[in-house]
């Protein structure tokens, strides 16, 4: 008999309950929920890069999907486990992977069965499938640009994790035509402040203008 009720949605939302990078002090703490959308959003530009750029046979909606539920592990009840936790040893990081598969079953477990087999890639993701490798890059991308952030606001915190992201970062760029196209284009006006990311649009000369305006009548 099919079950009537599922708490696969429930289970999902709390992401936004999810804390990430837990042990260290944050100027902006992050939550589970702002990290999925960020790197969801950027998963997809890899991917419509990946297929309008360079021609390759890449479907953006479903990088952007893999990238929804590319932490489900954490989302099931693993939670956020630091870098230097989880990748202490060897038999540490074993462990660890066991247990974000068992997870990743119970999250997929708790759909209808009749649901079960479309979300099973997208839970318990194939690592060799070019849309996860580019969903894993947006992961680094966001986390990239979340170390950026941190420190330009002079949180020393997290300078080591920020080495990390570099050296993921410039692996991926060169494996993934997409990611380098990604850097080279949208990286450093991501880092800026609105006005630096706004300054080209009419919105602005207009504003300008109305005020200049404004200020010759008084």
């Amino acid at each position: 008999m099919a079950k009537k009720q599922s708490a696969f949605i429930g289970l999902m939302q709390r992401a936004r309950n999810v804390k990430r990078w837990p042990l260290m002090a944050q100027f902006q703490e992050e939550m589970l929920s702002t990290h999925i959308y960020e790197a969801s959003m950027v998963a997809h530009m890899l991917g419509a890069i990946a297929a309008d750029v360079f021609g390759e046979q890449v479907n953006p909606d479903k990088v952007a999907s893999m990238a929804i539920f590319h932490e489900g592990s954490e989302i099931a009840g693993m939670s956020d486990i630091p870098s230097p936790v989880k990748y202490h040893d060897p038999e540490t990081t074993a462990a660890i992977k066991k247990l974000e598969r068992r997870f990743e079953a119970m999250l997929l477990q708790t759909l209808p069965e009749a649901l079960q087999q479309r979300y099973q890639p997208l839970i318990e993701q194939n690592k060799e499938d070019i849309h996860v490798k580019l969903a894993k890059a947006a992961d680094v991308l966001c986390a990239y640009l979340k170390c950026d952030y941190e420190l330009s606001k002079s949180n020393s915190e997290f300078a080591n994790a920020m080495q990390e992201m570099e050296v993921q970062l410039a692996q991926y760029r060169q494996r993934l035509k997409a990611v380098d196209y990604f850097c080279k284009v949208f990286l450093e006006d991501a880092k800026g402040t609105l006005d630096e990311q706004t300054k080209d649009l009419d919105w602005v000369q207009r504003a300008n203008t109305l005020h200049l305006d404004g200020n010759r009548g008084q």
